[in-house]
């Protein structure tokens, strides 16, 4: 599935609805034109063409009559103030006509029209006078609900709900789509790379298994058809799937957002959060906590809404607590309270939003450990016994650093390294001296007393992550941060260090893990606990290890175990065994130099023996913005990308925090121009070096980095031959008037701020500076319909600017899908955007032929002799344990 076929919509629906009269959009399609009083806007209906592809006519302005012409008619009454508030712009406010006027200065914005995006929401209610009367008691009580199902009416506002009317806006969408699709049914590898992509990520993958004395096996996994399933095997080797991903809802896109599972005790019950969909709306407040009867595979309770996935931890078989919101509650299967009982306030954490917790032991639950954000990680511990909660991080640190600063301001606070629940003792990191972050010790009784026990060494950029590790005197495995990658130090604890666990490959790492065999680990580690376990992690061994996940972009995820007491590696084996050969392909991490002199990290992946003469088909990926440390992990796109012959850069541009704050500090605002730069100056070093010339080189991101996209490619279309700018923020003069951005206004300013301001936003958004006369790179604009995050209509108006100057036979082409959010929101939409993205970044590159990879090794390749060992063990035992139950019965029926 490329893009949902819409001819019967556009060859009639169309015809008044966007433009003046037409026939069905084809690939050379031509369009009729009417009166109209407008010179303007007669011009404006000639369909826009390249002189290769003829896209849909896209009017100006609004109105039937279009104000702009003769000068300011209003401003939009609803803009964000500086400080991030609404306002209302003039006591009487008058509607928009396409003019903003700044410091003086007129921008006429005629395909302002495009705002105007329909309700994102899946469907609408409308109150009817029916519904008036009916709700004065309640439309409850009206209809019987089917066997097994929960009425959700109350979610609907008690209101008739009314399917969807396409508006103006969705038609032009819509047609947009038509072209697009029939570009891609041109396109002559997109086939080819489809089902090279489809073989690449139709693999079995296990998100998580856990068994049950008496009951079996549980296990989560997304099947080979991209759904993910439980699915119990019951004591007797009987197999019965709970959930279907796919049944979920009628339409497929209800989706278990992070797919995770929670048993109670004695396993009689599991939980699970659902989303209906991926938009913000979706997955911050419409989710549903399930609970399901193991035994019956029913429901056990009615859907609990708007619980936070992060965390659920089951006091016993019955009783469990969950995040929601700002509050952690209890809830009982079968209880008939009305309202949860809260068992940690917001006001008891200090007004920081709970993420995470768990109990440091099991079995006494006195002491709950939570994580919480407040302007960054933070961690508290609450007594049960005595209900006293205990801040670990600094007051006069926070309010000295966090409490005004913006948001995204990017620092340790008190990220929680261990709790010892019998001294009382607790590690954390922190930048209360260090900004880049060391580990502290403080103890329960006396919390002021703080003191550093590992400093951070200069060569590291900033502390990430530890985990305490009780063995031979005690060890800190320590993640720090390096030019963008990470590193695994082991240390002692007084912070020598033991050795560099690193793997030799920039990449991340995650799941820091302690394991002693001795008392399994009731250490009150949080970490020891991982909430991914599948099965080739589930041995238990009789000798204790600290373990880390690591991933890089060409390789994929592997878990590592290491033995202090031997003093080297006991298990490397893949967690993730997608087909894919990392042996393959080589990366490197270099440092390239910015305009300004600025060292800037890059990496950099290619496979083995590649010739560096500037034809090798680029991407250059960045982000660059609110504090946000780029990603070295695998990503399926990535691979794909790689395996059909393509090399993958991702620049580790300011308006990140690889630097910590200051890095972040010299991309924002007013220091903007930095991050264009930066990336700028990464795509000359490719060239330099040979990677790729202009004409191979394609340009991407996401979101701010759908910004970092769009700007780079009008500030210097002749450095690349490809831009797909995805979610991105195009429109920099009116981003603040678009839904919920006051949060941004930090990050990128306002133009109201200041002439200095009003003047470097003009300077970079890309919709305001694609002029006429100029060559663009081929553009495939992505976005979705339902983003309410960055809403779509920033990548509507920028395909209408581009589709109306592009001078030259470089297509623009837009493709809004249906029901993503923010990104893809299925495993089906994920291969379907990376098809997109492949093909039409290798085609316009004058790539015609691509190999065929749709033969791959099975999942067996991948593990190692250890594990193919283990494997035969525990079939072996299985077996025998099969045949004791046959004999027993065997027995039985004899008697």
């Amino acid at each position: 599935m490329k893009l949902n076929k819409l001819a019967a919509i556009i060859s009639t629906g169309i015809s008044c609805a966007y433009l003046t009269q037409c026939t069905s959009v084809h690939q050379m399609a031509t369009f009729g034109t009417k009166t109209i009083d407008n010179e303007a806007a007669l011009q404006d209906t000639k369909p826009p063409t390249n002189g290769v592809y003829t896209y849909p006519i896209t009017r100006i302005h609004q109105d039937s009559t279009d104000y702009f012409l003769s000068g300011e008619y209003g401003r939009s009454a609803d803009h964000v103030r500086s400080e991030g508030e609404f306002g209302d712009s003039s006591a009487y406010p008058r509607p928009d006509d396409g003019v903003s006027r700044y410091f003086g200065e007129k921008i006429v914005d005629k395909f302002r029209w495009l705002e105007n995006v329909d309700d994102m929401n899946k469907d609408y209610t409308q109150e009817t006078d029916e519904d008036r009367d009916r709700n004065l008691i309640g439309s409850l009580l009206e209809d019987d609900v089917k066997d097994g199902l929960f009425d959700n009416r109350t979610r609907k506002d008690l209101q008739t709900v009314k399917p969807k009317q396409s508006s103006e806006v969705n038609d032009w969408v819509n047609a947009q789509n038509e072209v697009t699709n029939q570009y891609f049914d041109a396109n002559p590898i997109y086939e080819q790379v489809k089902n090279n992509i489809n073989a690449l990520m139709s693999y079995r993958y296990s998100y998580r298994k856990e068994n049950k004395d008496g009951v079996g096996s549980l296990e989560l996994y997304r099947h080979e058809d991209g759904y993910i399933r439980l699915e119990l095997t019951d004591t007797d080797g009987n197999k019965r799937t709970l959930f279907n991903e796919r049944e979920l809802s009628e339409d497929g896109n209800t989706v278990l957002p992070w797919p995770d599972i929670y048993v109670s005790d004695k396993g009689s019950y599991v939980a699970y959060v659902t989303a209906p969909g991926n938009n913000d709306t979706d997955t911050r407040g419409r989710t549903d906590l399930h609970v399901i009867d193991i035994k019956t595979g029913k429901a056990a309770i009615e859907p609990i809404q708007n619980a936070d996935n992060n965390s659920i931890i089951w006091l016993d078989d019955k009783s469990f607590l969950y995040i929601q919101g700002s509050q952690i509650k209890r809830h009982e299967v079968g209880s008939k309270k009305w309202v949860d009982p809260i068992e940690v306030t917001w006001g008891e954490i200090d007004g920081a939003g709970p993420t995470d917790m768990w109990y440091s032991d099991d079995e006494t639950r006195r002491y709950l450990v939570i994580e919480a954000y407040k302007k960054a990680p933070t961690s508290f511990i609450k007594d049960t016994k005595t209900n006293k909660v205990y801040r670990i991080h600094s007051e006069k640190f926070f309010n000295d650093f966090f409490y005004h600063a913006p948001d995204y301001t990017h620092a340790p606070l008190a990220s929680l390294v261990h709790f010892d629940d019998k001294t009382l003792d607790v590690y954390f990191i922190s930048g209360e001296k260090n900004i880049k972050g060391d580990i502290f010790k403080m103890n329960l009784n006396n919390p002021k007393k703080r003191e550093i026990v590992v400093a951070i060494p200069d060569e590291y950029d900033e502390t990430l992550e530890a985990i305490y590790h009780p063995e031979a005197g005690g060890h800190f495995l320590i993640k720090y941060l390096k030019d963008g990658a990470h590193k695994l130090i082991l240390t002692d604890t007084t912070g020598k260090i033991v050795k560099d666990l690193t793997p030799d490959i920039p990449g991340n790492a995650d799941d820091l893990t302690s394991y002693v065999a001795e008392d399994d680990n009731k250490d009150g580690d949080k970490k020891a606990k991982d909430k991914e376990v599948a099965d080739e992690d589930d041995q238990t061994p009789d000798e204790s290890y600290v373990s880390f996940r690591f991933n890089a972009i060409i390789k994929p995820r592997t878990v590592y175990k290491y033995s202090p007491s031997k003093g080297e590696f006991i298990d490397v084996r893949r967690r993730d065994l997608i087909p894919f050969d990392e042996n393959l392909y080589e990366s490197k991490q270099i440092l390239y130099t910015s305009k300004d002199g600025t060292k800037v990290p890059m990496n950099i992946n290619y496979k083995k023996g590649i010739k560096l003469d500037g034809k090798n088909p680029t991407v250059l990926y960045g982000y660059g913005g609110f504090g946000a440390t780029e990603n070295l992990a695998f990503h399926k796109s990535k691979a794909a990308w790689l395996e059909h012959g393509g090399v993958w850069a991702t620049a580790f541009i300011r308006g990140g925090s690889e630097y910590g704050h200051t890095w972040h500090k010299d991309g924002r605002l007013l220091n903007k121009m930095n991050v264009f730069d930066d990336f700028a100056a990464a795509a000359d070093y490719l060239a330099q070096s040979g990677y790729a010339d202009s004409n191979h080189l394609a340009i991407s991101g996401a979101s701010n980095g759908g910004l970092l996209v769009g700007a780079s490619m009008v500030l210097h279309p002749e450095k690349f031959r490809v831009a797909i700018p995805a979610a991105g923020v195009l429109d920099m003069l009116r981003y603040n008037d678009n839904f919920h951005t006051q949060y941004w206004a930090g990050e990128y300013g306002l133009p109201y701020d200041s002439v200095a301001q009003y003047k470097l936003l003009k300077s970079y958004s890309p919709y305001h500076n694609v002029k006429a006369g100029v060559c663009y790179p081929s553009t495939l604009v992505m976005t979705s319909k339902r983003d309410d995050r960055v809403t779509p209509s920033h990548s509507y108006k920028f395909v209408a600017a581009l589709q109306d100057k592009q001078v030259c036979a470089n297509p623009t082409f837009l493709y809004a899908a249906e029901q993503f959010g923010h990104w893809a929101n299925t495993y089906q939409e994920q291969k379907n955007d990376y098809s997109l993205f492949t093909s039409f970044a290798l085609n316009e590159m004058n790539i015609k032929h691509v190999p065929d990879l749709t033969h791959r090794h099975d999942a067996d390749f991948y593990k190692t002799d250890k594990w193919r060992e283990e494997e035969a063990k525990e079939h072996a035992k299985q077996i025998k344990k099969l045949q004791q139950r046959i004999d027993k019965l065997n027995e039985t029926k004899d008697k």
